[in-house]
């Protein structure tokens, strides 16, 4: 019988193989390395190769070579010569092109001498070289047969056709296996056991045992046991036969690795049970030899005994056909040193060892300080890989070294030694943070020094929070001292160290270790405001706590209850807060509350602060607010304008909501866009220019909503004009102190502006005009990397890309310090413009921060500029109750703190207004246009309103182009808004206003608040007729170079544009945008920086839409 079944028998054990290596350094393909230059692409194939094998063999992989192009999924199978699935792989983690591979589950085993057919399929793309298999191709004990390039095409069928003798490089990856028995086979049966039957056999080299064999007859019966044994009757080894067949060779796989030395003399066996094949007599007195190995010719050969038994008797030198099969070793060879050079100096105290790889093979390495390597610092074994870092070596010594390779059991022995010698030392010594000291700043500074000195050092900072630094994070390369770090675990002891390392990257030395605790701990807050029971004059309030040691990174968690301390849990009602302050909304009126505030850094939190109360003022009930401005269709010159209001009785304690929509038509929802509001006025943002807006607000006293206000409508100016425009700074502005390391500078424009980007200077000192942030596209950015305990003063401008607007006012902020003094006091009550009904109010104010030995300044003034203002210094407590203000005038104050030494920045502003009482005389609030904004028009629609509830008869209006108001122009007029026409283009106005009562008293004037026309357009003088109809004039003269003359007539005041667009339909210049009043106009229109060309002029507006050409010629 053949040995071609064993490929079936091993199938049906493939459950019970021992998983091999993928690729083994003794494995072969046919193809090796071979890439395919032709490709075909006509259909989807089969494609094929017939090899065999001189020797017995394991294949472990297909591979097939994948043409570009070529995609779908691919499967391997392994048929026999007759078309029978022996069986399949699939390829997974294919890559583009190239050489591609399958594993199967377990290897399979083959004959020797015996066909197979390897197939893949292919679905548009495959390899193709004709004639390449007119001749058999060999490598090895593989053999890839002459016209063995077969192909079916259908897929996944056996292929038989072939074209050409076309090699289409489909290759299987194997491993040779030495049997002793390759041709004899039992010439009788005999049934006189139970025996332990087996063979004595030498090896020519060294070998790794795979399986045991034995050939069964069709009567033997029963389980069977290979087993090896030394010559002296040592058991080496075991394995059983599974699934095995009644007939032929039978095969038991090794489940661990045993080895075979050349020379020595080893038993193989397998027990029979029932019956037994054998050979003829003497069949083993002469040595029968297969490769590598040789049965023993002793004339005591072919030995058997009892079962289980190490065998010693023989009878004949009779084989008993039990077998081995092994895979030769080879000895590898030996590593070439590469680098360090043989005789090195100067070299690293960290340097890699590199050495010549050899094919699957493990190393062994040995380093020493003699060239005998009797002294021993490194002897490693079993290295995967061809290089080894070596660490800690000394300085100007001599290392000697040497490798070996070694494959299973052989080795190559070592290579001749190289020598190396390190650098001499150099000192390096920490000089900052050291000792486990706090350090109080971010980003953490460090600082060492060489005492040796020298130049072109490079240092290495490593650093991490595990005292043994296993795994540090590294800094590499730095040039100079000291070296900031960002992004240390706040409040962290971290432990850290220099690498030295010359300019060629030669590591030196090391420094010793030191620590440190990162800037960020977990400190309890200490609670400011509001504390003591007070009451507190708002249903929702801004709680504010402070550190008093230097910390930054942390959040806050707070906890607030009704009731008093005992109802506090310890369980946060809000976390993750990141300022020293929250405001909380929705308390109930007339209640006690208490709150607790702990830190937090990374996973740490501090103990919770000492508890502290208040008490929410008792409201009267909601009361419905009075919009007081922008109303009656009121022009806005800003798109941040603010909403003001009042009420007609007293309200303290009350919150608002205030809902606005866009456009006249538009309904309301119901639903508030602006909540918790806890003063008398609100600023809205970023609004349209040129829409219409309508408003209302309603009050909450914590249980039940007042009824909407009335509406109130307003219009924002339009405007399509570029030019730069001044920005307002609104945080942090006035001295705030900043909690954190970073913080988001805000602002704000008074007029709206298209295509703006901002610059902001920022400096700790002096500002000298010079942006320190450029190309800026919001109304905000983003500063990082603040210094601890430092003042800082800003401004921005705005710029179109060709011109800047002058830079905004300056403001300052601090940050958080390791001390608390001199902080910007926060102002708590009156604030937001609220009514106080008496003219004797107390204000108060708090520090959010230690104010022990601070006292205070305040100042008061009726300008918001503070120009005029009442100073009150050296107050030692946080409030202070004026006496004889005025009825019905709104005042502005701020305060500042001082420590003895250093003032604080002063408070930003805040504002409140007096009851007007029985004369109902109120100051008016000069509304707009204010803040020195620019208008483009020569008309002007100032504005202004009551901050409270009072009376007027009428307003006296003052304008002037003096900032003392001198040679004024004085109005009078019943409403609260007055159009000014004939406004010189580019002067600056300034205008006030006061309330007169029915008995002709007045009150005072209004803060001064100026503007700025920048319009063209001019009213034809001594017009003595109002026009009858819209009229839009040719130019004058046309065509032009570069200036021209436009005229239009206006029959019914309005808002109006008259713009000049180019052949594309793009406007290219705006020459009136605003409120004309009915006449005659006049504009100039300078296309010095246009081309040649056809332009448009429009004039749209109130119900008018007229368009004219006129050409433009250079």
């Amino acid at each position: 019988m053949k040995k071609e079944h064993l490929r079936m028998q091993m199938l049906l054990a493939a459950l019970f193989f021992v998983l091999l290596s993928p690729i083994l350094y003794s494995q072969t393909s046919i193809f090796t390395s071979q890439v395919p230059a032709n490709s075909g692409n006509d259909s989807d194939y089969e494609l094929g190769l017939k090899f065999s094998s001189t020797t017995t063999a394991r294949i472990s992989h297909v591979r097939f070579y994948k043409m570009p192009g070529e995609s779908s999924s691919h499967t391997a199978t392994l048929w026999t010569g007759g078309g029978a699935v022996i069986a399949t792989a699939s390829f997974i983690g294919e890559t583009a092109s190239g050489w591609q591979y399958a594993s199967f589950a377990s290897p399979i085993l083959i004959s020797a001498n015996t066909t197979y057919v390897v197939s893949v399929n292919v679905a548009s793309v495959y390899a193709i070289e004709q004639h390449q298999l007119d001749n058999p191709i060999t490598n090895g004990f593989l053999t890839a047969l002459a016209g063995g390039g077969v192909f079916n095409e259908t897929v996944g069928l056996f292929p038989t056709q072939s074209y050409n003798n076309s090699n289409y490089f489909v290759d299987v990856v194997a491993n040779e296996l030495n049997s002793i028995f390759t041709t004899q086979f039992p010439v009788g049966q005999f049934n006189d056991g139970p025996y332990e039957m087996g063979v004595k056999f030498t090896a020519s080299q060294a070998a790794k045992v795979k399986m045991f064999s034995y050939y069964r007859t069709a009567g033997e019966t029963g389980s069977h046991t290979g087993n090896l044994w030394s010559s002296t009757g040592t058991l080496l080894a075991s394995a059983a036969f599974v699934n095995e067949t009644t007939s032929d060779w039978q095969y038991a796989e090794l489940s661990s690795n045993v080895y075979i030395i050349p020379g020595n003399t080893y038993v193989v066996t397998v027990n029979s049970n029932s019956e037994y094949g054998a050979g003829g007599a003497q069949s083993l007195g002469s040595s029968v030899t297969n490769g590598i190995l040789s049965t023993v010719a002793d004339n005591n050969n072919g030995v058997y005994g009892s079962p289980g038994v190490f065998p010693t008797s023989s009878f004949n030198n009779n084989n008993y056909f039990r077998d081995i099969l092994v895979e030769p070793l080879t000895t590898p060879a030996m590593p070439a040193l590469v680098s360090p050079a043989d005789n090195a100096g100067g070299t690293s105290i960290e340097l890699e060892l590199n050495w010549s790889a050899v094919s699957g093979a493990t190393y062994s390495l040995q380093v020493a300080t003699d060239i005998a390597f009797s002294n021993l610092i490194v002897n490693a074994t079993d290295l995967a890989t061809n290089s080894y870092n070596l660490t800690n070596l000394s300085n100007g010594i001599a290392y000697y070294w040497r490798v070996s390779a070694e494959q299973e059991i052989l080795s190559s022995g070592f290579s001749t030694p190289f020598t190396f010698t390190t650098i001499a030392y150099s000192q390096v010594l920490l000089s900052w943070p050291i000792g486990g000291v706090s350090i109080y700043m971010s980003p953490a500074s460090f600082s060492w020094y060489v005492p040796s000195g020298g130049t072109g050092w490079k240092y290495d900072l490593l650093y991490s929070t595990d005292v043994n630094m296993t795994s540090p994070a590294v800094i590499s390369n730095i040039n100079s001292v000291p070296y900031s770090l960002n992004g240390l675990l706040p409040g962290t002891t971290y432990f850290w160290k220099i690498r030295l390392k010359t300019s060629s990257g030669v590591v030196v030395s090391y420094s010793d270790q030191e620590s440190f605790i990162s800037f960020g701990q977990a400190f309890t807050p200490v609670l400011s405001s509001p504390i003591n029971d007070d009451t507190i004059n708002t249903l929702s309030p801004t709680l504010y706590w402070y550190l008093n040691d230097a910390s930054t990174g942390l959040t806050y968690d707070l906890e607030i209850r009704q009731g008093t301390p005992a109802a506090l849990t310890g369980t946060a009602t809000v976390t993750n807060i990141s300022t020293q302050y929250y405001t909380v909304a929705g308390l109930q009126q007339g209640t006690q509350y208490s709150w607790q505030v702990r830190s937090k850094s990374g996973s740490n939190y501090s103990a919770w602060s000492d508890a502290e109360t208040f008490n929410t003022v008792a409201t009267p009930g909601p009361v419905v607010p009075i919009p007081s401005w922008p109303v009656g269709n009121a022009i806005v010159y800003t798109t941040s304008p603010s909403l003001n209001w009042y009420l007609g009785t007293a309200g303290t304690g009350l919150v608002f909501e205030v809902e606005y929509v866009e456009g006249l038509v538009t309904a309301f929802t119901g639903t508030p866009n602006i909540l918790n509001i806890n003063s008398l006025s609100t600023n809205l943002s970023n609004l349209i220019p040129g829409s219409n807006y309508k408003w209302r607000v309603r009050s909450f006293d914590g249980a039940t909503y007042s009824a909407w206000s009335t509406t109130a409508i307003f219009s924002i100016i339009g405007s399509v004009s570029n030019a730069p425009v001044i920005p307002f700074p609104s945080w942090p502005v006035g001295g705030a102190t900043v909690y954190s390391n970073s913080v988001q500078l805000n602002w704000y424009l008074g007029a709206s502006g298209n295509g703006l980007t901002y610059e902001v200077e920022l400096r700790t000192g002096s500002l000298n005009g010079t942006p320190t942030i450029l190309g800026i596209s919001a109304l905000n950015t983003t500063v990082n990397a603040l210094t601890p305990s430092t003042t800082y003063f800003w401004r921005v401008r705005s710029t179109n890309g060709i011109t800047t607007s002058c830079w905004s006012a300056t403001e300052s902020f601090q940050t958080i310090g390791t001390t608390a003094t001199v902080t910007v006091p926060v102002l708590s009550w009156p604030i937001g413009g609220a009514t106080v009904y008496t003219n004797s109010p107390m204000l108060s104010w708090f520090l959010n921060s230690s104010s022990v030995g601070i006292t205070f300044e305040l100042k008061y003034s009726t300008n918001s500029n503070m120009t005029g203002a009442t100073t009150i210094s050296n107050l030692a407590t946080n409030q202070i109750t004026l006496s004889g203000l005025n009825s019905g005038t709104t005042y502005y104050w701020q305060v500042r703190s001082f420590d003895g030494t250093v003032y604080s920045a002063f408070s930003a502003a805040e504002s409140f207004v007096t009851f007007a009482g029985n004369s109902l005389l109120v100051v008016p609030v000069a509304a707009s246009p204010a803040e020195g904004i620019s208008i483009e028009s020569s008309s002007a629609m100032l504005s202004w309103f009551l901050p409270t509830a009072g009376e007027a008869a009428k307003y006296e209006l003052q304008y002037s182009k003096n900032s003392e108001m001198q040679n004024a122009t004085n109005l009078e007029m019943n409403s609260n808004r007055k159009l000014i026409n004939g406004l010189e283009n580019g002067k600056t106005y300034y205008w006030r206003v006061r309330s007169i009562n029915e008995n002709g008293e007045a009150s005072a004037y209004s803060s001064i608040e100026k503007f700025t026309p920048t319009s063209n357009i001019t009213g034809v003088a001594e017009q003595k007729e109002i026009p009858t109809e819209f009229k839009l004039e040719q130019n004058f003269p046309n065509p032009f170079n570069p200036t021209t003359t436009l005229s239009f007539s206006i029959p019914v005041e309005g808002f109006y544009n008259l713009d000049i667009f180019n052949i594309l339909g793009e406007k290219v210049a705006s020459l009136q945008n605003g409120f004309l009043n009915p006449g005659v106009f006049k504009s100039t229109f300078d296309a010095k920086n246009l081309s040649s060309g056809v332009y448009f002029y429009k004039l749209y507006g109130n119900n008018v839409n007229l368009v004219r050409k006129m050409m433009l010629i250079k």
